[in-house]
């Protein structure tokens, strides 16, 4: 396993235990353009979402996943309404 920086592994931990899909989009905005972002990176947050997110760059995948978390954070803020 790839060592990971201390403030990568702060900023992992609080996705997975952050509950609303906003905040989780705010912390994968901070991951976006950071040097040390791997598919092991991509693959730990979107299982932790049960998501599978195909083949491809860093950056699509990244893209990907984030277009899912942005997609429940906007049907979690109408479902609270």
């Amino acid at each position: 396993m790839d060592s990971l920086s201390e403030d990568l592994l702060c900023l992992m931990n609080d996705f997975f235990d952050e509950r609303s899909f906003e905040e989780k989009l705010n912390i994968l905005d901070k991951l976006k353009f950071r040097d040390d972002l791997s598919n092991h990176l991509v693959d730990n947050l979107a299982a932790s979402l049960d998501l599978v997110i195909g083949e491809g760059t860093v950056e699509e995948r990244f893209k990907e996943l984030r277009n899912c978390v942005q997609t429940r954070a906007k049907y979690e803020l109408r479902r609270l309404r």
